[in-house]
């Protein structure tokens, strides 16, 4: 079995396996140690495939073996960041730069929308990240793009919502390239980093296509380590628009998937004990591959909340004792009259429908 994994410098790395049955992990492992992440950074980081049906990205399972059904070999995957660290100043240097990489991935392919002035104060950066100091014999005009390739994108349509020149952006970055002479690579990828965690959108993983049923607008779930943000649809991707809920992790009980539906059970921040629990309903519009995105959400979802539950023990074993089973919850669902009835004989919960449902 051959493995390409495509890292997130746009190099990739090759490998085979001899036995039949490959975990996820034993893949992983190998990437890990050629991209140098230590092992208690490794859950920061993951494997994505493409979806043969639908085309969109999914993390791979490590605890499950690669799947080997495809008509063809080699499998490929994607070298990623999972999880993005409250403070990535934090983490070694290499793993910074691994952050960085992925965030210019992000913008160049427009999955993130910022300012000009913001695209090339950290586009500055990373041309002296890359390429050191400016030289002016060297770096003439077009350089940028001759030497950064694919890394160099400026401001478009899709990741900025302002119009800029590609020459007028050339100059800006040319310009602040210059002003960090002296600054070493290490230091550079630093400061780029220092701009993109104070960014808004830092951090989360947006996922389209999903309804509010009591409203009936679309809305963007935005999963981050502190929680799940929902928020308007703008009518520019990938832009999002005013927020609608904001559910930390301390909040949530349990998350579901039922189809196409997404359900969060929740309950006060401050409670001890089983007071309360609220159940908000969201929908994914996307014809036959609805269930799909719901699940992806569902995933992304449980990534991040494991940092919350490593972080907040004590919480952590106060909302798992509060936890409902998922089978209950999905029965719970489809019952209609009898549904808060059968919700409490079976867990002594008071449940509350939300404003979503």
């Amino acid at each position: 079995m051959t493995c390409h994994v495509v890292l997130l410098d746009n190099s990739q790395f090759v490998t085979t396996f001899d036995q039949k049955i490959v975990l996820g992990k034993d893949l992983f492992d190998l990437v890990c140690q050629r991209v140098q992440v230590p092992t208690n950074k490794k859950q920061y980081f993951g494997l994505q495939y493409i979806d043969q049906e639908d085309g969109d990205l999914n993390w791979l399972n490590l605890d499950k073996a690669l799947l080997t059904s495809r008509k063809s070999e080699p499998l490929v995957y994607q070298f990623a960041v999972k999880v993005f660290p409250k403070d990535p100043l934090k983490m070694e240097q290499g793993l910074q730069k691994q952050i960085l990489l992925q965030i210019k991935g992000l913008l160049n392919r427009g999955k993130l929308s910022l300012p000009v002035e913001k695209h090339a104060e950290i586009d500055g950066l990373y041309v002296q990240a890359a390429l050191g100091d400016f030289i002016a014999k060297r770096h003439k005009r077009g350089y940028l793009e001759d030497l950064l390739g694919l890394f160099y994108c400026p401001p478009t349509g899709i990741n900025s919502e302002e119009h800029i020149s590609e020459e007028r952006y050339e100059i800006m970055v040319r310009d602040l390239h210059k002003r960090h002479r002296g600054m070493s690579r290490e230091e550079a990828i630093s400061a780029a980093i220092e701009v993109c965690k104070e960014l808004p959108e830092y951090g989360a993983w947006k996922h389209y296509g999903g309804t509010d049923p009591s409203k009936g607008n679309e809305v963007v779930f935005c999963v981050s380590i502190y929680g799940i943000r929902i928020c308007q649809l703008k009518s520019k991707f990938p832009e999002t628009g005013e927020e609608c809920h904001n559910f930390h992790w301390r909040d949530i009980i349990s998350m579901v998937c039922d189809k196409e539906k997404f359900c969060l059970y929740l309950t006060d921040a401050a409670a001890a004990d089983a007071s309360g629990l609220t159940c908000r309903v969201f929908r994914f519009d996307k014809g036959l591959y609805s269930h799909k995105a719901a699940q992806r959400l569902l995933v992304d979802a449980e990534n991040h909340q494991k940092f919350f539950f490593e972080d907040n023990p004590v919480r952590a074993t106060v909302m798992r004792s509060l936890s409902v089973d998922v089978k209950t919850l999905n029965r719970m669902r489809s019952l209609r009259a009898g549904s808060v009835s059968f919700l409490r004989s079976k867990t002594g919960l008071s449940f509350r429908r939300g404003t979503s449902t």
